[in-house]
């Protein structure tokens, strides 16, 4: 165990579907009391393109892969205060009956540009994107000033 402790998320099953219920629980485990600001659990989704094709100047093929969040949905669990060793919380996360039609939100003018006409250039040179989401819960101990207390666990839905 290094740095202050470890945090650790257990659940029932893996595999959900839309609209389900994810629940389980967290669990801390500290060397010793830390001041936090809270406590909570997240579910995030992300989605990784790959972009495979159009010719670089050497003649080969380029790939490009960008990481967008589509979906993070946090809820906190315990407040601001002084932890210590063996904090439990259980937890209820709602699956959204939507959330595998989530698209990225971004806003307008946000990426500029530059990716504007990398889609222009993919579309134009045939590049074949390729689209992987990845589902995940994100449990974390927010310590001010310092290394927060972190762990992730993947889930499946669909």
């Amino acid at each position: 165990m290094f740095g202050k402790g470890k945090i650790n998320i257990s659940l029932q099953k893996t595999h959900y579907a839309p609209g389900d219920i994810i629940s389980g629980d967290v669990a801390l485990t500290l060397k010793k009391p830390v001041k936090a600001r809270e406590v909570s659990i997240s579910l995030i989704g992300e989605q990784k393109s790959t972009r495979v094709g159009g010719m670089t100047g050497s003649g080969g093929t380029s790939t490009s892969t960008q990481t967008i969040r589509i979906y993070d949905f946090k809820q906190q669990l315990d407040s601001e205060k002084e932890y210590s060793q063996g904090n439990q919380y259980h937890f209820e996360i709602k699956i959204p009956g939507d959330i595998l039609s989530m698209r990225p939100q971004i806003p307008e003018g946000a990426l500029g540009t530059g990716l504007k006409i990398a889609q222009a250039a993919a579309a134009m040179t045939g590049a074949i994107p390729y689209q992987q989401t990845r589902w995940y819960l994100l449990a974390k101990l927010d310590v001010p000033g310092g290394l927060d207390v972190s762990h992730k666990t993947d889930v499946t839905i669909g």
